[in-house]
């Protein structure tokens, strides 16, 4: 074999000569720095992960209503009070079902104007209401006078009474007018015609009030 072939054949197998075995010790190294670096990269996944879900639960958990203020679930928002409107005239006093006019000495009652005769009645004052309390058909007004009782029937008798309790009689003059000085000073008697007083007997209802008017 020629010098040539040989060197040639040396060079071949120089190129191809696996390296030589490291040393024991080293390859333990290389391991051991090798698991430092995966258990490091899972640590610090993990850690990041936990991270992303602390921020999730505190943003869930602070999250407040957009006007500033937390509002808890079944709770009812707070409002302002609405201020009381106050009670019109209207509310307070119904309108009166009628009008006694004791200078005209009228009473008028749904656009309708009755002639009265007026005894007692027109002492109180311009603005008292009188209240009907009851309505009889066929009643016996029982009149005193210093002597005697006498009783007179009035076929058709509205009984009235003002705020401080006298009573006023509404009815036909179907008898004397004279035995009305019989009354007693707080007794106040408005005398309709008979027409008149059946009308009204039928027109008006307990709770009603009839309101004076005048100049006195």
């Amino acid at each position: 074999m020629s010098d040539e072939l040989t060197g040639a054949l040396r060079d071949l197998a120089a190129l191809h000569e696996a390296p030589p075995p490291l040393p024991a010790a080293e390859l333990r190294d290389r391991a051991r720095r090798r698991s430092r670096r995966r258990r490091a990269g899972l640590a610090l996944g993990t850690a990041a992960m936990a991270a992303c879900a602390v921020t999730v639960v505190t943003l869930a958990l602070h999250t407040d209503h957009p006007a500033g203020k937390r509002h808890r679930p079944g709770a009812t928002p707070a409002t302002s009070p609405v201020p009381a409107r106050p009670p019109t005239a209207s509310a307070r006093a119904p309108r009166p079902s009628g009008r006694l006019d004791v200078d005209l000495r009228t009473l008028t009652l749904a656009d309708r104007v009755l002639r009265v005769d007026l005894r007692a009645a027109g002492r109180f004052p311009p603005g008292t209401r009188l209240t009907v309390v009851a309505r009889i058909s066929g009643a016996v007004l029982p009149l005193k006078s210093r002597t005697e009782v006498r009783e007179v029937k009035v076929p058709y008798l509205v009984e009235l009474r003002a705020p401080g309790g006298e009573p006023v009689y509404a009815g036909a003059l179907s008898f004397d007018a004279k035995v009305l000085r019989a009354l007693s000073g707080t007794t106040g008697w408005v005398g309709l015609s008979a027409r008149d007083a059946q009308w009204l007997h039928d027109r008006l209802r307990d709770g009603d009030q009839i309101e004076l008017t005048g100049s006195r």
